[in-house]
């Protein structure tokens, strides 16, 4: 079989930055080592070359105003909010598809798996001949699952539909526009691609209540690399614990972006609780903390308020070859998301064999296995938060009956496994 994965995405394939490129990388390497011949298009960076393999992964690359004088860049969280930024991100992804297209026309393939709703969407419309041989994997982030799932919130709207005034929402999310909401590239893209694998059953059923077909749908999990988060180098476990000063206290461990969906303000709150209760926790905020300036500041702020300038560290963008050690050391790892689609730094704890303190979103009640490997609270409830996470301090033989059990669940999801599922809908479509 020949597979090309199109990512129109602000981040590198094969980086470690990024959740959505992390599944192309592992998607593609998985399916090039089953024999199968695998193509990705992405835009060109600076330093990279146009053409290249890299293990069994045929890469082309094309340029953009976008990327190719930038080691690497994102698009600003707030783009779409503005009427010059959502045409800027239209612009971009429009000619994106127009490369994407001519590389596809001098490409042999079976079949096109596709990551990002906008580009493909383009490229669903001008060339309808790919559409019978396109997959969609619907990477639901914040602002367009509010955007499609609006009509099922009573017109409250959620986190995107009750202005602050200042591009806000209600909340301290960042309002979604309207020509989002009414124009939904995923529905969009849904309805027109062969086949549409979404992370969880909740986001199939938005799929199914705004018209696409049911048996355009499959739910398939993201994986977790079980070799790279399961055993860890020593030498850079070592390093790691000098370098964000780790020692004795307890270590809490929260990885990914700072942004208001990650409800890392309650996260602060509750670890401001549990430092009350007589505690002595070090949480480690490990990941960026620039791409919302004012949500960033806002968490800043809270620290200090709190007095909790040495029980808090934002240590901004941590080298990929470090997210495994950090893992191995901390003693919980604290996912505070309002939303999530899949969480895959829950499932890389728990390769880790690292308790879980997370809340009912996307995928994380079924990763946790009824509390088996951790505890789930409600998102947004810091207080419960807080108590979960002491009773996890208070209990260090509990923690290390979950962390068996964290290891033995996350073989369930290992890119191996998932690979295979996605390969079962590549035959469904190709036959």
């Amino acid at each position: 079989m020949r597979v090309v994965h199109l990512y129109d995405g602000h981040e590198k394939v094969y980086d470690g930055r990024g959740s959505v490129p992390n599944v192309v990388w592992h998607l593609a390497r998985e399916t090039a080592a089953a024999g199968h011949e695998v193509t990705v298009l992405e835009r060109r960076w600076a330093g990279l070359p146009a053409a290249e393999e890299r293990e069994g992964v045929a890469f082309h690359r094309f340029d953009l105003a976008t990327g190719a004088d930038e080691p690497w860049t994102r698009v600003p969280y707030e783009m779409v909010t503005s009427p010059v930024g959502l045409a800027r991100l239209v612009g971009d992804r429009t000619n994106f598809a127009l490369e994407a297209l001519r590389h596809l026309r001098s490409l042999d393939f079976d079949l096109l798996h596709v990551h990002l709703p906008f580009a493909a969407s383009v490229l669903a419309t001008v060339a309808p001949w790919l559409r019978d041989r396109m997959v969609y994997t619907a990477h639901l982030g914040e602002l367009r699952l509010d955007a499609l799932s609006d009509d099922q919130k009573g017109g409250d709207g959620g986190r995107g539909d009750a202005d602050g005034g200042d591009g806000e929402s209600a909340d301290g999310g960042l309002a979604v526009p309207e020509i989002v909401k009414r124009l939904s590239p995923d529905v969009y893209l849904a309805n027109r691609a062969e086949k549409t694998a979404v992370l969880n059953p909740e986001i199939r059923e938005v799929f199914a209540d705004r018209g696409v077909p049911d048996s355009k749908l499959s739910v398939v999990p993201n994986g977790v690399d079980l070799n790279r988060f399961g055993d860890p180098d020593h030498e850079v476990v070592t390093e790691v614990e000098a370098k964000y000063d780790l020692g004795d206290r307890p270590t809490l461990l929260f990885v990914g972006t700072v942004m208001p969906r990650k409800g890392v303000v309650d996260l602060v709150r509750a670890v401001e609780q549990v430092a009350a209760s007589g505690h002595d926790p070090r949480l480690v905020v490990a990941g960026e903390n620039d791409l919302d300036p004012a949500y960033t500041d806002r968490v800043r702020s809270l620290i200090r308020e709190a007095g909790l300038e040495e029980h808090v560290e934002l240590t901004g963008f941590v080298p990929s070859e470090e997210l495994p050690a950090l893992y191995a050391l901390a003693d919980v790892f604290v996912a505070p998301s309002l939303e999530e689609g899949f969480g895959m730094t829950v499932a890389e704890a728990m390769a880790a064999g690292t308790p879980v303190v997370g809340t009912r979103v996307g995928r994380v009640p079924w990763l946790l296995d009824d509390e088996r490997c951790g505890r789930v609270v409600e998102p947004g409830d810091a207080d419960a938060f807080a108590s979960a996470v002491s009773e996890l301090l208070d209990d260090p033989a509990e923690r290390d009956r979950m962390a068996e059990r964290a290891r033995e669940r996350a073989r369930d999801v290992s890119w191996e496994g998932v690979t295979e599922d996605v390969r079962s809908i590549y035959q469904e479509v190709t036959e």
